[in-house]
C-alpha cells in the first residue's frame, strides 16, 4: 500500500527567475543547505523532467569548468558552477553563482516513499520542484572548503540582512505561506519574537582542513517536554548538556532521539494509542486520539543548562499526519511527525509550520514566535538587542499567483536536507 501522506506533503517553494531575459523555476526553500541549483538544458528529461535552464537564451550567462557536486540525505546533483542574474520577489543579484545540474538522483524523480516505493510527480495536475534554493550560510556549501562562495541572500546587501518564513498549516486553504526578505511581517506571528544566538558549525574537508564559522541555522536546545491542557509542564526529557537544534525548512519531519520521542508521546497520548513501525522507523498513532497536549522545545542561548529557557510549544494535534489520505478527517492511519534519530537534531516542517522564524544574518541569530493561527506559543527571555523592522517596502512573496506562490502543494516527499525515508 502506498502511504499517501508520504507523497502528498508541502514543500516550501518559490518562483525564481534566472538569466536575461528571465527563465522561471520553482525552487525549494532550504535553510538546511546553502547552494542554489537548477537543471541545465543538458540534463536528460528522464532525470530532469520539468523546467530546464537554457544558457543559450541568456545574454548574461557565464559558464565555468568548476565541478558542482552536492549530496543530500537521499540523493545528489552534479554539474558545473555557473553565473547569471537571479531574481526572487523583485530582489536581484547579478553574476550570482549557482549550480548548473547535468544529472541528479532521487531528488526530482524516483523519490523513495516511506514504504520504499518509487514516485515521480506527473507535472500535470501535480506540482513539482525544479531545484533547490539554499538559504544556509556560505560555510555549508557543497563547494570545496577553499572555494569562495556567497549564497544569493548573502549577496543582496539589504538594509537589514534578515529573512522571515511563515510556512502555514499543511491543510490551510491554498497551502500558501510567505517569505519576506529584509524584515519581519508582524501580521504573521503572535506574541513577541524571542531571539537566540546561533551555534557555529564545524566543517572538515577530505584533505583534513577544518573550518569553524556560522553554517547551519542552529541554536542550543536543552530538552523536550509535554505541556498539558492546563499549560503545565508534566514531562521533560533533558539533555545532559545543550545540543544544537538545526532549523531546516528543507526537512519534512522533525528528528529527535528515540528516547525523547517515546517518553513525550507516551505521556501525551498513552502507550495504547501508539505503535512503532520498526521497519520504517516512525510512530503510528490513532487518528482519532484526543489530546490538548503540546510538544515543548526548550532552547537556551548558551551551551549551559538554564532555568529559564526559551520554549516553543506546538500543539501535538498539528504533528499528527494522515498516512492514507490527504486530510485528517478522512484518514484511518496516522503517524507522528517526529522521527527517531540518534544523529543530529533537525527541527523540520512538522514543527516549523507552527512557528514564525526570523533568520538574522546581521546578528547571527534566530528569532522565534508562534505562527499566526497555529495555536503555538513561545515564551522565555526576550533579547534586548534591537529587532528587525517590518516594512511594506521589503521584498515579500505571497500566494498571489500560481507561479509566484512560495509554498504550493507538492505531491511528493520533500527529499532535501537529511531526509532518510528510504529502504
Amino acid at each position: 500500500m502506498l502511504l499517501q501522506h508520504i507523497v502528498t506533503v508541502l514543500v516550501a517553494i518559490t518562483a525564481v527567475y534566472a538569466s536575461t531575459p528571465p527563465q522561471t523555476f520553482d525552487l525549494a526553500l532550504d535553510t538546511g543547505s546553502s547552494d542554489l541549483w537548477v537543471p541545465g538544458s543538458q540534463c536528460a528529461s528522464s532525470v530532469c523532467p520539468f523546467a530546464k535552464f537554457n544558457e543559450s537564451k541568456s545574454s548574461t550567462f557565464k559558464g565555468s569548468q568548476e565541478v558542482f557536486n552536492v549530496t543530500y540525505g537521499t540523493g545528489a546533483a552534479v554539474g558545473v558552477y555557473t553565473f547569471d542574474t537571479i531574481t526572487i520577489a523583485g530582489a536581484t543579484v547579478q553574476e550570482q553563482q549557482f549550480g548548473y545540474v547535468t544529472n541528479q538522483q532521487n531528488i526530482l524523480t524516483q523519490m523513495a516513499t516511506l514504504t520504499g516505493e518509487s514516485y515521480t510527480p506527473s507535472g500535470e495536475s501535480e506540482a513539482q520542484v525544479d531545484g533547490i534554493f539554499g538559504l544556509g550560510y556560505p560555510l555549508i556549501t557543497a563547494a570545496p572548503i577553499t572555494h569562495s562562495y556567497n549564497p544569493f541572500f548573502f549577496n543582496l546587501k539589504l538594509a537589514q540582512n534578515v529573512f522571515s518564513i511563515y510556512l502555514n498549516n499543511s491543510e490551510a486553504y491554498g497551502n500558501s505561506g510567505e517569505i519576506l526578505l529584509g524584515g519581519v511581517d508582524a501580521s504573521m506571528h503572535t506574541g513577541d519574537l524571542h531571539y537566540l544566538p546561533l551555534v557555529p558549525t564545524v566543517r572538515a574537508s577530505k584533505e583534513g582542513q577544518t573550518k569553524v564559522d556560522y553554517g547551519f541555522w542552529q541554536v542550543y536546545g536543552q530538552g523536550v517536554g509535554i505541556v498539558d491542557s492546563h499549560r503545565t509542564l508534566t514531562t521533560v526529557v533533558a539533555f545532559e548538556t545543550p545540543v544544537p537544534f538545526v532549523f531546516d525548512t528543507g526537512t519534512t519531519m522533525t528528528y529527535l532521539p528515540t528516547k525523547v520521542i517515546e517518553e513525550v508521546l507516551i505521556e501525551a497520548v498513552g502507550k495504547s494509542n501508539l505503535a512503532y513501525d520498526r521497519l520504517n522507523n516512525y510512530f503510528q498513532v490513532k487518528c482519532n486520539v484526543v489530546t490538548n497536549a503540546m510538544i515543548q522545545l526548550q532552547l537556551t542561548p548558551t551551551n549551559s543548562i538554564t532555568k529559564d529557557p526559551v520554549t516553543l510549544n506546538v500543539p501535538l494535534r498539528d504533528l499528527i499526519l494522515p498516512l492514507d489520505s490527504n486530510h485528517m478527517n478522512t484518514a484511518s492511519i496516522c503517524m507522528v511527525g517526529l522521527i527517531p534519530s540518534e544523529g543530529k537534531i533537525f527541527i523540520g516542517q512538522s514543527m516549523l509550520r507552527s512557528a514564525y522564524v526570523v533568520y538574522d544574518v546581521d546578528q547571527n541569530r534566530l528569532g522565534i514566535a508562534g505562527a499566526a493561527g497555529s495555536g503555538a506559543t513561545v515564551s522565555g527571555p526576550i533579547s534586548k538587542v534591537n529587532s528587525p523592522n517590518s516594512s511594506p517596502n521589503n521584498s515579500i512573496i505571497t500566494s498571489d499567483a500560481v507561479r509566484n506562490n512560495p509554498f504550493k502543494s507538492l505531491t511528493w516527499l520533500a527529499l532535501f536536507s537529511f531526509i532518510y525515508f528510504y529502504l
